[in-house]
């Protein structure tokens, strides 16, 4: 189930690098200190039970004055949850008219597609920040006309946008010569570049197949942009109407290179997310938006040492999955968000985010 972006009160005891070799912390004799946390051994990595946290903090973040010494300087951080920025990038290309599989009387892909995407916008209006670039541009212009190169965006990404994105989606129409998705995507990063915050960014490909402009490397180019998108920070989640084995080729290799493919034990399943149905999207939909939104935690600043980091979600640990299947990993390479996945996810989505925290080590002393 979605739910509403609140704010996540994160603890965050950052134990700096101005270590000392001391080894003692908190107390100063091992015993957990009042504010003491169960599951982790001391920060000092000295005189600690396993298990313990030491001292308390004062209300300044310092560490507590409990005892006799203290290894490392510590800060406290209460984090606000920030709900994730999705672009959507919508097809318009003629093609999005026809129906999925080719047989008359069902609904088109237009008609399957905007009111799924209508229906999680609205209700993901606090959870996310939507904006909304459509493409191609122009109406009968020529396929692959200089005229019909996606340009601007439509709708920039906002707060609470959602009445306006989904205005802006019910007066567009599938009139589009071509489909120039690998330019629509390169776009999409120009702006997202543009944007000077530390929300976590997402692009939202909405398209029936085949990339076909420019009328030569279309795939290979469209692959390359979206590729391109992900190391640049923002991540492609693809959502595709296909029915023909070329098409849904091509989307699965989109999915894959925009690093966020839809998880299927089935190797022969496909990588992208389905649209079939508008049933079937909206669930689609909704498990791409609630991936991005429940389980990122922002940071106040990257850590001393990335390797030196605990996490745990009430009094269970969580331990660090690189895989991103079941544990936490950063976001990107600034390490300034981590996220959760699998069971640790679930766990904080039914128990709330104050059962979540996050201790830095020093720099030269682990955690455990």
């Amino acid at each position: 189930m979605l739910r509403a972006s609140s704010i996540y009160s994160v603890v965050v005891l950052a134990a700096l690098s101005g270590c000392t070799s001391s080894g003692e912390a908190g107390s100063g004799s091992g015993a957990p200190g009042a504010g003491d946390t169960p599951g982790y051994g001391d920060v000092g990595g000295g005189a600690g039970e396993p298990g313990s946290v030491p001292g308390d903090l004062g209300s300044d973040g310092s560490a507590s004055s409990a005892g006799d010494g203290v290894d490392c300087g510590r800060q406290n951080f209460d984090v606000e949850r920030k709900p994730a920025s999705i672009l959507l990038v919508l097809d318009r290309s003629a093609s999005m008219q026809d129906d999925p599989n080719g047989d008359e009387g069902t609904p088109s892909k237009w008609d399957i597609v905007v009111p799924a995407l209508q229906e999680v916008i609205a209700a993901t209006n606090e959870a996310a920040s939507w904006g909304l670039k459509v493409f191609p541009q122009g109406d009968r212009t020529g396929s692959c006309t200089e005229e019909s190169f996606p340009r601007d965006i439509l709708i920039p990404i906002a707060a609470s946008n959602a009445p306006t994105v989904n205005q802006a989606i019910s007066s567009t129409t599938p009139e589009g010569d071509g489909t120039p998705t690998g330019d629509a995507i390169n776009k999409a990063v120009e702006y997202l570049q543009t944007i000077q915050n530390d929300d976590p960014k997402y692009i939202l490909l909405a398209t029936d197949g085949d990339p076909s402009c420019p009328k030569s490397d279309s795939d290979e180019l469209a692959v390359q942009a979206v590729t391109d998108a992900a190391a640049a920070g923002f991540h492609t989640f693809v959502v595709g109407i296909a029915a023909q084995a070329s098409k849904i080729k091509a989307l699965n290799g989109l999915a894959v290179a925009g690093l966020e493919p839809r998880q299927d034990p089935d190797p022969d399943a496909p990588r992208f997310y389905l649209a079939a149905t508008k049933d079937q999207l909206v669930t689609s939909l909704l498990a791409i938006t609630g991936e991005v939104s429940t389980c990122l935690f922002p940071l106040a600043e990257p850590p001393p040492n990335p390797d030196h980091v605990g996490v745990f979600v009430g009094e269970q640990s969580i331990m660090q999955d690189t895989t991103g299947t079941d544990g936490w990993n950063y976001t990107g390479p600034d390490m300034t968000t981590i996220k959760l996945y699998g069971a640790a996810c679930e766990q904080v989505a039914s128990s709330g985010a104050g059962s979540v925290k996050v201790i830095f080590g020093c720099k030269d002393d682990p955690i455990f």
